[in-house]
Parts: structure tokens; C-alpha cells; sequence
């Protein structure tokens, strides 16, 4: 009998072994969500868990707000390193140029008197030489024959020759200004391309003017200033007294 009871046994479990192991094995699946399902109720329930959640989650919304404000700090302290920056002119690129410029003069000769002022902006004035109505483009400085003429500032000389005015010097001073001495004496002491410093003596005051060789106020420098390349009274720069004629002073 018990041999047959036995052999019912293995046939049943040979049958049905598969589904019995599947039932075991859901059982156990069962058991273990259930288990979990109960503590995290109890975890959701507990007011500790729950307050150290939320602290934990407070501590790092802070946490992320500091890190936050220094990135803001340090952006601000880099703002506020940085200079103020000028633009310069390199190469090709243009700057915005002062439309002033202190230049400093000196006399262009030590001794003399204003005898014409300039009138390129007025009106033109006679030459008892040839009797023509001319503007004046410069000042004429009445001097004695042989006075020093000098260079009014620093520059290089850039033309030596004949002009309408006589024997004439033209220096760039490399700064915008260019100064032009007429009616000199044939012996020029400097050559084109020369450096000259202010106050260097140029040539002597001569009498080779076709223009104004025989105007009353006799033997002077004519002297002109162009700034970029267009003429401006001199009389800015330099100060004479003015000339009185003969008649005037009698």
C-alpha cells in the first residue's frame, strides 16, 4: 500500500509540479510587496521621517541659493574691476581727435610790430606796391634786415623756395600745424628734411618780395599758420604790438 500511496505522489507531483512551484513562488512575490506596501506606509505616516525630509530638502534649496548669490557676487566684483577704456588710433582705425590743440609758440622773430593782420575772413586789403586789393593769409611783422627768424616749435622742414611773398621756409611741427616764413634773406641755414627745434634760428629777415617790397612799413617777415591744411590768423599764437605808421605818430 505504501508503495502505491508513494507512487500516486511522485505521479501527482510530476504532473502538477510545475503550477505547485508557480504558486510558491507567487506567494513569496506576494508576501515581499506586501512587507514593502507596510513600511513605506509606516514611513509616510511617521511626522519625523516626514520633518526630516523636508528639512533635508530645506538645507539643500539654501544650499543651492548661497551657491547661487557668490556666482552674482563674483560677477558684480569682476564688473567693477574693470577700467574705463579709451579707444586709440592703430593702423586704419580712427579715434575720436580733440579739436583743440595747445600748441605753444614762440615769436618768430624776438623784435617786431604787427603791421597787417589777417584777412582771408574780412576784407582784402590794398598794396601800394602794385596797387591790388589782396587778402592777407598771414600777418606781416615789420622787422629790421638781418633779424633772426626762428622756428615757432619743434617740426621738420618741408619746403624751401620762391612764393608770392619771397624766400620763404615751411616746417610741419608733425602735430597738424604747419608755419610758412616769408620775404627771407637768400641765405637759408636749413635744408628740406632738417629737425628743428623751437627757437632755432631758420634764416634772417630779407627783402626778396615781389609783392609788398615797397610798402610803407619797409623791410618784414611774412608768416603764415595752416592747420590741417587750411590757413588760420597767427595771431592766436603769437602777439605783436601793432605798427603805427609815420603819419600816425606825428
Amino acid at each position: 500500500m505504501d508503495k502505491k500511496a508513494n507512487n500516486k505522489t511522485l505521479n501527482f507531483f510530476k504532473k502538477e509540479g510545475f503550477y505547485v512551484i508557480l504558486f510558491v513562488c507567487l506567494c513569496i512575490v506576494a508576501t515581499v510587496a506586501s512587507i514593502t506596501a507596510n513600511n513605506n506606509k509606516k514611513l509616510s505616516s511617521n511626522p519625523k521621517v516626514i520633518q526630516n525630509e523636508q528639512a533635508n530638502a530645506g538645507d539643500v534649496m539654501q544650499e543651492q541659493e548661497k551657491q547661487h548669490e557668490g556666482a552674482l557676487q563674483v560677477k558684480t566684483e569682476v564688473l567693477k574691476d574693470v577700467p574705463n577704456i579709451q579707444k586709440v588710433t592703430t593702423g586704419n582705425l580712427t579715434a575720436p581727435v580733440s579739436n583743440s590743440v595747445n600748441a605753444q609758440f614762440a615769436k618768430p622773430v624776438a623784435n617786431g610790430l604787427l603791421a597787417r593782420a589777417y584777412s582771408k575772413d574780412i576784407d582784402s586789403v590794398v598794396y601800394k606796391t602794385d596797387g591790388s586789393y589782396r587778402t592777407n593769409l598771414g600777418i606781416v611783422i615789420q622787422a629790421k634786415l638781418g633779424e633772426p627768424v626762428v622756428a615757432v616749435m619743434d617740426g621738420i622742414v618741408k619746403a624751401i623756395g620762391p612764393d608770392r611773398e619771397g624766400k620763404m621756409v615751411e616746417i610741419d611741427h608733425q602735430n597738424g600745424f604747419v608755419t610758412k616764413y616769408s620775404n627771407l634773406d637768400e641765405k637759408i641755414l636749413v635744408k628740406i628734411g632738417d629737425k628743428v627745434t623751437k627757437k632755432q634760428q631758420i634764416a634772417t629777415v630779407g627783402n626778396t618780395s615781389l609783392n609788398s617790397y615797397n610798402e610803407e612799413y619797409g623791410s618784414h617777415l611774412y608768416f603764415e599758420v595752416l592747420q590741417s591744411s587750411k590757413n588760420i590768423d597767427p595771431a592766436k599764437y603769437v602777439k605783436y604790438e601793432k605798427y603805427q605808421p609815420v603819419e600816425a605818430k606825428q
